[in-house]
């Protein structure tokens, strides 16, 4: 591990909150006391960003630690500053012809907010920046203020979220095996697997929302994200996966007995337990090498599966592992598409829709959507795993197709989107080469590209008559076919 480390609290939290972790490296000797420091950043300034915080943190850095490398522990939004600072400082090293070498050798995440929190939107109301102005942690600056551009960047599907994953987890990345140990970053998620209890928590609405730990998606804690395009473009239309250029496991562990809050209270009991993060947290740091990553990922995960049976025994509702997909929809022309409807259904054999295995998949997945408030392109769905092996028994046994259709509308007349159809998993060829599009604990990111399709009364062509050339006056936009629900209704 590195002599130096960062604390870096979360959105409306402040660095006098986190005495308990140093006072906890401190203790296990894992650290001196003066080498434990802290990022405390203005969450609450409505004009702040990620980027503002990036900037001044690689410049306070470079004059605190120069080219040393440190380690980095963070919560929550914390998460969120460092990966948006190392893709910044990773982009300048690039553009300067230097050799990639991460500032962060350690990054432990404690439920980190990488694919946002469902209380973000919340935030934003006039109640919610009156009960800040009376924070412990509110600034002299900060009355009656929330944190606008943060908390839009927090909300569940944020373009933030997908520019930043397809940087650091889908591009060039300091979390790859292609760098040395010396160059790379080392990341590990330590998540909360329970939600919180008591009368705040039930009358906040979104703490008591299965597959969260009170605060942020569960499954969105993950970095182990996978990405495809859907292009409707194309001749032969499937989900196209992209190489991955990151670690192929990054250690991730749910941890039961602990929520959103609590994860970081190294003084509970459950906190040095034999599945607590405390084991994992020390042999984390001992990381050196990717032979000795790759081991820690298997306890990670090893860890996490019993802490999900502990979770199961107590509440098997809560127990229930989700995955979500992020959408981000444009069409061939590069425009985003903010308006669509996307449907999943189960098709038979000859096409036709299957209702009675539509069904079972609503049942068995129970799809929640959440739509970004400000980009209404960028949209999550996340889905109940629990019982997902079932489900694809049943799909097998009937040789079904999972299908999604999405419908998209344009605002500009005379222009419209040719629908999309595509399968992405097959019940006759189950073992199909390549991953899985259902794939839990994680979160999968689709890139959809409608066709853009413009009618004769936007633009046409005229012969030297200044007549319509015959070939393309006919040309129209044909209305959408029905989605697979509503083709149910032509079937019956």
């Amino acid at each position: 591990m590195a002599n130096n480390i960062l604390i870096v609290h979360g959105y409306s939290d402040g660095a006098q909150s986190f005495t308990i972790l140093r006072d906890f490296l401190v203790n296990n000797g894992l650290y001196q006391k003066q080498n434990v420091a802290y990022v405390s950043y203005a969450s609450l300034e409505d004009a702040a960003n990620f980027e503002d915080f990036s900037d001044k943190l690689d410049e306070d850095y470079t004059r605190l630690y120069d080219q040393e490398r440190i380690d980095v522990a963070c919560h929550s939004t914390g998460s969120l500053v460092v990966r948006a600072w190392l893709r910044m400082r990773l982009k300048r090293q690039l553009e300067n012809g230097q050799q990639p070498i991460s500032p962060v050798e350690h990054l432990l995440s404690f439920a980190p907010a990488n694919f946002g929190s469902d209380i973000a939107l919340l935030g934003q109301s006039f109640l919610q920046k009156f009960r800040m102005t009376f924070s412990p942690n509110e600034r002299p600056d900060d009355t009656f203020q929330s944190g606008k551009i943060v908390l839009e960047d927090l909300e569940p599907a944020s373009p933030f979220q997908w520019n930043l994953s397809v940087d650091d987890l889908h591009g060039e990345t300091y979390f790859t095996p292609s760098l040395p140990p010396e160059c790379a970053c080392y990341p590990f998620i330590f998540a909360a697997g329970n939600r919180p209890t008591g009368i705040v928590a039930e009358l906040v609405h979104g703490q008591r929302k299965l597959g969260t730990d009170g605060t942020v998606r569960i499954c969105g804690t993950s970095l182990n994200t996978r990405k495809c395009n859907v292009n409707f473009s194309k001749k032969e239309v499937a989900p196209v996966w992209q190489p991955e250029t990151k670690f192929p496991n990054i250690p991730y562990s749910v941890f039961n007995g602990f929520n959103h809050s609590t994860l970081v209270q190294t003084d509970l009991p459950a906190f040095v337990a034999a599945d607590g993060p405390d084991g994992l947290l020390k042999k984390a740091l001992s990381v050196k090498t990717h032979a000795d990553f790759a081991t820690v990922a298997q306890e990670f995960q090893s860890t996490s599966e019993r802490n999900y049976q502990a979770i199961k025994a107590a509440d098997s509702d809560e127990a229930k592992p989700f995955q979500q997909f992020f959408f981000r929809v444009a069409d061939d022309t590069g425009i985003e598409v903010t308006d669509y409807f996307i449907d999943f259904h189960v098709l038979k054999p000859d096409n036709s829709v299957d209702a009675d295995l539509t069904k079972l998949f609503d049942s068995t997945f129970n799809a929640d959507i959440y739509t970004h408030s400000v980009n209404t392109a960028c949209r999550v769905m996340m889905i109940d795993c629990g019982n997902l092996e079932s489900f694809f028994k049943n799909i097998v046994a009937a040789e079904g197709k999972v299908a999604f259709d999405i419908t998209g509308c344009s605002s500009v007349p005379n222009v419209d989107f040719v629908q999309g159809h595509c399968v992405v998993f097959d019940g006759a060829d189950p073992v199909k080469p390549g991953p899985s599009f259902l794939y839990p604990n994680t979160t999968t990111l689709v890139e959809v590209t409608l066709v853009r399709k413009e009618s004769d009364e936007l633009l046409r062509l005229l012969d030297s008559d200044l007549n319509p050339v015959a070939y393309l006056s006919k040309a129209t936009v044909a209305p959408p076919e029905p989605t697979g629900r509503a083709r149910l209704l032509t079937q019956q």
